[in-house]
């Protein structure tokens, strides 16, 4: 169910961004290593991604959001790349 609650959340322009953030740090180590392991290939591809497409035009939908949205995930990146 994290790996679904992610992805639904992954492009969103809303405030699930943000309380999606909010939760995730919350459970971090509570969650499988497996389900640690989607979450952070499929956030990571995402940020690939969205690097690719802020670069070709800023009124296409980008995979992580606007930036405010980009920032919530930067937040949930932090996860992996410190522990």
């Amino acid at each position: 169910m994290a790996v679904c609650a992610v992805d639904y959340c992954l492009g969103r322009q809303t405030y699930i961004t943000g309380m999606c953030a909010d939760w995730l740090e919350e459970v971090w180590t509570s969650l499988p290593e497996r389900a640690q392991y989607l979450i952070q290939r499929d956030v990571e591809r995402a940020f690939t991604d969205d690097d690719m497409v802020r670069h070709i035009a800023d009124e296409i939908c980008k995979p992580l959001g606007g930036d405010e949205d980009r920032a919530q995930w930067e937040r949930v990146r932090k996860l992996w790349r410190t522990t």
